[in-house]
């Protein structure tokens, strides 16, 4: 009795744990997918941007470098007049302008602190650049362009723009790839939960149902059934069912020894009863005073 007690209080135990691992695991993964795939759209969007930078930075350069040589013949050969190339350095101004404050924007919520170094930084750079280039942008000549502003892409002494955006690219990639590895963890984590809760309602569903049927399977298939149930059918809801096929079996046999004396002319036990309204009992009691009577009555004839 008390180890049934113990095996139930074990097996609604691991019921709960089941249970409750499953509903913690696919809450933890359903929190951390969205999370994963938010980084991976702001690492995405985060890369276009510094693209278009880079792209709007080399375009600056060009410019830079051919105002640089207006006087040149072979570059106003080409085309290169020095209003078109203000034009394409004011566009390309713009765009980089733009590209740098919506990274500011979108990533001045990360909490790293390495991470934010590099994006001070380059805000810095870019400060330093725009302030270079200020003065020619809103000048209305384009052939009068200063020293300083030639050189924005080559001052020597500080870091340059392309460093920061090196370094910064560097230090945000190493970010993402924490998160994006920690999310992954996570999500490993929550799936290693969700298939040990199902494996042990699985295991618990195998112990309470399709084991017992093979051992009950199994003792079926026996010549006689013993009286006590099997220990894998102790304590379980198919012990009673066992139990009463056992009995069954016994009466059966009872009746077959019964049957077998009367046709053979002998006067069996009538069948003992198993409770005071047992029919079975009662017809066999019948059945040898019928027996009786006839017997009786054969006698007298003869």
């Amino acid at each position: 009795m008390e180890s049934t007690r113990l095996r139930r209080a074990v097996n609604n135990g691991l019921w709960a744990f089941a249970i409750t691992l499953i509903v913690a695991s696919s809450w933890g993964f359903w929190r951390t997918l969205p999370s994963v795939q938010h980084t991976l759209r702001e690492f995405a969007a985060a890369q276009h941007h510094l693209n278009q930078l880079e792209s709007a930075l080399v375009q600056m350069e060009r410019c830079l470098l051919g105002l640089a040589h207006a006087d040149s013949p072979k570059v106003r050969y080409v085309g290169y007049d020095p209003e078109h190339l203000q034009a394409n350095l004011t566009l390309a101004y713009r765009e980089a302008d733009a590209a740098v404050h919506t990274l500011l924007a979108e990533l001045s919520g990360v909490h790293d602190l390495a991470f934010q170094e590099q994006l001070i930084r380059l805000e810095l750079e870019w400060a330093q650049t725009r302030s270079r280039l200020a003065e020619y942008l809103t000048t209305a000549k384009p052939v009068q362009i200063s020293l300083s502003a030639l050189r924005t892409f080559s001052f020597r002494g500080q870091d340059t723009l392309g460093e920061a955006i090196h370094g910064f690219k560097r230090a945000y990639q190493e970010q993402v790839e924490r998160e994006i590895r920690g999310g992954l963890h996570a999500l490993i984590g929550s799936v290693a939960g969700l298939w040990m809760g199902f494996g042990i309602i699985i295991g618990l569903m195998w112990g309470r149902w399709a084991r017992p049927v093979r051992w009950l399977r199994r003792a079926l298939t026996q010549s006689t059934l013993e009286p006590v149930a099997p220990p894998p059918l102790r304590g379980t809801e198919w012990e009673p069912l066992y139990q009463k096929l056992a009995f069954q079996e016994r009466r059966l046999r009872e009746v077959e020894l019964f049957m077998r004396d009367l046709a053979m002319g002998r006067t069996p036990e009538p069948i003992a009863p198993t409770d005071p309204t047992d029919a079975l009992a009662r017809s066999s009691g019948w059945l040898l005073k019928r027996f009786d009577e006839l017997r009786s009555q054969r006698r007298e004839a003869v």
